[in-house]
């Protein structure tokens, strides 16, 4: 009578434990920010969907390289991947059965034609594990949340690629044009060597006048050495643009999954520098980061797995219950020996091991702290990073459209004083610096455009952008 009062108290126990789950349950993390970005009046709330922002270049070969990327592009497949790995888990994970099957079969020969006897066994055994405090649904739990942070690890894969991409090609075309710059520049450099030397020889043939009085040259060979100078520094210039060309080249080959020992995808031929239409642009406001962004998504759904297996530390804390059952058929020869099963039920209470397993609740919780810290820190980040981003492509824009006017007026005075120089009008060192205000003003252009084109890229990489 009393064991049977036993067995319904005890099992009127375990139902009453079998809903309690141990642990906090995720929430989603909050985070003040700003209700606009820097810069932008009233901007509403958006979704980016598929917008693919790196045709906003208007560039055929950089779309091609884009697409070849999200294929081919190695940290993608690696974080494709992980998907896999993660997925996997999460099938495995909290499944309350586990057990083993074992077949062993032993042959023995005592002579004879019939002295070969064959015999063995099979064992199955199986193990069941009541959920009393909501272990194996943490550990569902963090197996789920792992899953999704593998999802916006892949996103942060892609819209990295897209980010690298996209600039490595940029550069490219940078480096493309200072080549044409450094080519123009020779030429010019070589004509005004060339201007120099026949100024000078006219200066040579000139005949004194009546009076006895011969005219003063007007060129030197000091101004003909410089010159010279000037042709040959513009000449050793190229080499090293035309190595950073090569590295930029590169680069789109390694992030496409390549290795290239030429430029290939028509990188090799000129082309013109690329330059975003920003006609349209929107940013949303600040709050769609924290629902956009694969890096502040990744470090949500790390927390939250990190929160879930607190639980699964805390559940660790209390007794576990476990019903093991084993069947074992034997046989010999063509005869079957009587079956032999058992069932058990087993109540594991942490005792000894307890001050263990408490540390381990304690370093799970102060990891879900450090985490949550990284969230916030992520979307701090990110708000900078837009703004940030915003304030360079205005800036940028600007600066692309006075250097392009600067350039205009310094190619009529390096005309008149190249023709003054010839006439006599005007010294070498007006020419020299002329030609040396228009350089440095072409080559700001080439860099005023590249930092505009790669702001682009910034902002919408900020922004959370699109995968393609």
């Amino acid at each position: 009578m009393y064991r049977r009062s036993f067995f319904k108290l005890f099992g009127a126990q375990i139902i009453t434990l079998s809903g309690c789950t141990v642990g906090d349950d995720f929430v989603n993390p909050k985070k003040e920010v700003p209700d606009q970005f820097l810069g932008t009046q009233n901007e509403a709330s958006i979704t980016r969907a598929q917008a693919k922002w790196w045709q906003a270049y208007g560039d055929a070969k950089l779309n091609r390289l884009v697409e070849l990327g999200l294929k081919q592009n190695l940290d993608i497949r690696r974080a494709i991947a992980r998907i896999e790995q993660s997925r996997a888990i999460l099938d495995g994970a909290g499944y309350p059965v586990s057990g083993a099957t074992r077949v062993s079969e032993v042959q023995a020969s005592a002579g004879g034609d019939n002295g070969r006897v064959n015999s063995g066994f099979v064992r199955a055994e199986a193990s069941w594990q009541l959920d009393l405090f909501g272990k194996l649904k943490r550990e569902k739990e963090a197996a789920f949340y792992r899953l999704e942070g593998a999802y916006a690890d892949a996103n942060v894969a892609r819209i990295t690629l897209l980010g690298e991409l996209t600039t490595a090609y940029i550069d490219a075309r940078f480096f493309q044009e200072l080549i044409r710059i450094n080519h123009r520049v020779v030429a010019s450099r070589e004509q005004t060597l060339d201007a120099t030397m026949r100024a000078q020889q006219r200066a040579g043939e000139l005949q004194p006048d009546p009076d006895g009085n011969a005219e003063i040259p007007i060129v030197t060979d000091l101004d003909v050495a410089q010159a010279r100078t000037l042709v040959a520094t513009a000449r050793a210039e190229l080499p090293e643009t035309k190595i950073l060309f090569f590295k930029s080249v590169s680069r789109v080959g390694t992030l496409l999954g390549q290795a290239w020992d030429r430029p290939r995808e028509g990188l090799d031929r000129t082309a013109p520098q690329p330059v975003p239409s920003i006609t349209g642009l929107r940013t949303g406001v600040p709050a769609d980061l924290v629902r956009r962004r694969p890096d502040v998504l990744l470090a949500e759904n790390r927390l939250a797995e990190s929160v879930a297996l607190a639980g699964v530390a805390e559940a660790d804390l209390y007794p576990e219950l476990r019903l093991t059952g084993n069947i074992n058929i034997n046989y010999s020869g063509d005869d079957f020996l009587p079956t032999a099963g058992f069932a058990r039920l087993g109540l594991d209470v942490p005792l000894f091991d307890l001050p263990e397993r408490k540390s381990r609740v304690w370093f799970q919780k102060a990891r879900s702290e450090e985490l949550l810290a990284a969230w916030e820190e992520t979307v701090v980040e990110a708000v900078e990073e837009v703004q940030d981003s915003l304030v360079s492509l205005k800036n940028h824009q600007e600066a692309v459209q006075f250097t392009t006017e600067a350039i205009r007026e310094l190619n009529e005075v390096l005309k008149l004083a190249r023709k003054g120089y010839i006439e006599g009008r005007s010294s070498f060192l007006q020419v020299l610096d002329a030609e040396r205000a228009l350089l440095a003003a072409e080559n700001a252009l080439a860099l005023d455009r590249r930092n505009f084109a790669v702001d682009f890229v910034d902002l919408n990489v900020a922004l959370g952008g699109s995968y393609g």
